[in-house]
This record gives C-alpha cells, structure tokens and sequence, in this order.
C-alpha cells in the first residue's frame, strides 16, 4: 500500500543521481532512492534548512570566518572523496583508498551541511524585502550541534534499520523537492519583488514547486527513456 513512496522517490532520484546499486545503502533489501553520496548530500542539506530556520528564520548573514572555512573543508572532503572513487570504480585508475560508502556517506552529509548553510543564505537574501543580517550560526556551539545532527543522521543510515525503509524514502524525496523549490524560488524572487511575509511569498513558493516537479519529472523520464537499464 504504501510502495508508491518507494516508487515515487526513486523516480525523483533518478532526476539527481546515477543510482548504482553498489554504491548505495540497503534497507530490508532495497535500496534507498539515492546513492550513499548523495543520500548524504541531501537528506544533509534538508536538516540544515530545517536547523536554520527554526533557529534563525530569517537569517541571511555569512557565518564567521573559521565557520566558512569548515564549510570549505567539507566541500573539498566531499570533493577529493569523490574523485577518489570515481578513479577507483569507474576510470580504474590509480587511486590514494578504496572507495567504501561510508565514506561517501560522510563526506556526502558534510557536503549537505554546506549546502543547506548556502542555499539558506540565498534564499532569505533574495525573497525577503528585509532580511535578517545576522548570521546563520549565533554561536560556536550552534555550528557544532548541526555537526553533531549530522553524525546522528549518518548513524541512522549507516543502521540500515528495517523499519527506516520508508521514512529515509520519504526523507529523501522531500529533500530533493525542497532543495530544488528553494532554489527556483530563490532564482524567481531575484527577478520579481521581494516579500514582506510569508502570505506574498506562498504563491511564488507554489510555482517553484510546480516548475521543480516540472524539470525533475522530465529529467526523470528523459533518463528512462535514454538509458532504460538502469
């Protein structure tokens, strides 16, 4: 009954990632919609995104230097990992270690954390006719916790729990329409008027949705009908 999630955000995921089986994670002996990578990267973002707008609605200031440098570093983790990987199972070249998903998983929820932390920067700065110039992170122990979140999601995955076979489906699939419609938005509210509240933002924010269900869905389908087998 309830394996249209199932179906659902597999069909939204082969809009975003290449779904090789052995590079993702099994739940009751399915494999979740996304690589572990990219498992990592979005379900990472949409917590960061959920982080900072419970802590900082409207927050749209850059976070402090050694905060931004961190973020780099996870960039270049996710980065330099998958390039590791892709040397070692695809280009069968030589390479500094095997390629293990954990290690995707990892650097892919770093990357999230980067992510979120930027879209939700630009969002706010580009919807909102008056921002929040605060930062993102008040403190130092606000940036650790999100981190610490991030392992715990990393923990939860790594599991591979039974029961989480629909919930990480479901997480999943809402990670990648809410990333997508925060971008759109964003890009949108750059080119209309911003918006004093969330009543004036609400029909652009529906647009987004619909025109990111639009291109993923087409993405989607151009993949099933180019590269059937996979």
């Amino acid at each position: 009954m309830m394996d249209w999630i199932l179906f659902v955000s597999r069909w939204f995921g082969s809009a975003v990632c290449h779904q090789f089986h052995d590079h993702s994670y099994q739940i009751a002996g399915v494999p979740l919609p996304l690589c572990a990578r990219c498992t990592g990267m979005y379900l990472g973002a949409l917590l960061t995104l959920i982080f900072h707008a419970w802590r900082h609605p409207r927050a749209s200031g850059a976070p402090r230097a050694w905060v931004l440098f961190a973020l780099v570093l996870f960039f270049f983790a996710w980065a330099g990992d998958g390039a590791n990987s892709f040397a070692a199972t695809l280009a069968r070249l030589p390479h500094l270690y095997p390629p293990q998903n954990i290690l995707r998983l990892v650097t892919g929820t770093l990357m999230g954390i980067t992510i979120g932390s930027l879209v939700f920067i630009i969002f706010n700065a580009m919807l909102w006719r008056a921002p929040n110039p605060a930062s993102i992170f008040a403190t130092r122990r606000e940036f650790f916790a999100l981190v610490a979140l991030g392992a715990l999601l990393v923990l939860i995955v790594q599991g591979e729990f039974d029961l989480l076979l629909y919930p990480l489906n479901l997480a999943s699939l809402v990670a990648i329409l809410a990333l997508h419609t925060i971008l759109v938005t964003a890009f949108l509210a750059n080119l209309t008027r911003p918006a004093s509240n969330w009543r004036q933002a609400l029909p652009l924010f529906a647009l987004s949705a619909l025109i990111a269900l639009a291109y993923l869905s087409a993405i989607a389908f151009l993949r099933a009908w180019l590269l059937p087998g996979l």
